[in-house]
């Protein structure tokens, strides 16, 4: 199964509106390893995982700022 990856700026995830910084998350990972999956794709899901709570640590310092 291909990965999608997507990276965005800080000031592209700062102008996103709320529903669709959602959809975009949400869309970017797995939520659990599948037994067959080897340990490439374990990883590689550990690494989109580490940029997707990279992004909500922007969307959260947005936040504060507001």
């Amino acid at each position: 199964m291909p990965t999608k990856m997507k990276i965005w700026s800080a000031d592209q995830l700062k102008q996103m509106n709320e529903e669709r910084f959602l959809v975009e998350m949400l869309d970017m990972f797995k939520f659990t390893p599948e037994f067959s999956d080897s340990d490439d794709s374990v990883k590689a899901m550990r690494e989109c995982l580490n940029r997707v709570e990279e992004a909500l640590r922007t969307r959260l310092e947005v936040a504060k700022e507001d």
